[in-house]
């Protein structure tokens, strides 16, 4: 073979190794760009969806990455992960909880839902907190505002809390004291979560907040959105923000 093919083919070898390094090195910082950054000091955040089995959350993915996208390592809790013993302590760590649930009255109190099964051995288990009208179980196992007030005294919470569930805002007063900067809740009791419209609600007001608008922003944002799609005439579940509107994700 001729000398000057020879060089042109080691040139053009070279070439070739040199732009496969530069592609190699550039997908790679594409790819540390695009993950979510997560240390050993990352902010978590808690989905909790108790009633995934019977309800399924609409679209769970897009309250996962909206999350993610803010910068929080997410753990994903359903059904019995959701039980009453986990939610005797298990919110302390979080800077966010998202719980997805249902409720039920009983006696004069609303029971929010856990995903422990509503059994007679369940009954007995939590016979203590069903006599103090803290827990119930009829066709779920629930908890009252009187758990969460007892169980989180003032200083054990901290971040954002949003409870997805029909008449949720009555629970503002005890996760604010107990020291959630934030607190988003629905108010009237029609709505549950068939159908996905509560979930459609929620992910949208996340989405605002993913973006870094504050939790009054958002609300603000959402009833925009939904006047300039339905108008005046629309019936939507009433959404409440508490404690401090300017916090962000």
């Amino acid at each position: 073979m001729p000398r000057n093919t020879q060089g042109r083919e080691s040139t053009l070898k070279r070439i070739l190794l040199l732009t496969l390094c530069i592609l190699t090195v550039t997908a790679g910082i594409t790819n540390v760009a695009a993950a979510p950054f997560f240390t050993g000091t990352s902010r978590l955040a808690a989905f909790m969806s108790p009633l995934e089995r019977t309800m399924p959350t609409w679209h769970q993915d897009w309250y996962v990455s909206m999350l993610e996208n803010a910068g929080y390592k997410v753990d994903v809790l359903i059904n019995e992960d959701v039980s009453i013993a986990f939610l005797e302590t298990g919110l302390a760590k979080y800077d966010v909880v998202i719980l997805r649930t249902d409720y039920f009255t009983g006696e004069g109190l609303n029971y929010f839902c856990a995903g422990d099964p509503a059994t007679s051995k369940t009954r007995s288990t939590y016979a203590h907190e069903i006599s103090s009208h803290e827990v119930d179980v009829q066709e779920c196992t629930g908890f009252s505002l009187l758990f969460l007030m007892n169980n989180y005294p003032a200083g054990s919470l901290h971040g954002f809390v949003y409870v997805i569930s029909g008449a949720s805002a009555e629970l503002a007063s005890a996760f604010i004291k107990a020291g959630a900067s934030a607190f988003i809740g629905y108010f009237e009791d029609i709505y549950g979560l068939a159908w996905g419209r509560l979930d459609a609600l929620s992910t949208q007001v996340l989405k605002y907040m993913s973006r870094g608008a504050s939790v009054k922003d958002a609300l603000n944002q959402l009833y925009r959105y939904l006047m300039s799609g339905h108008g005046m005439t629309a019936t939507l579940p009433p959404i409440y923000w508490y404690g401090d509107g300017d916090f962000k994700l």
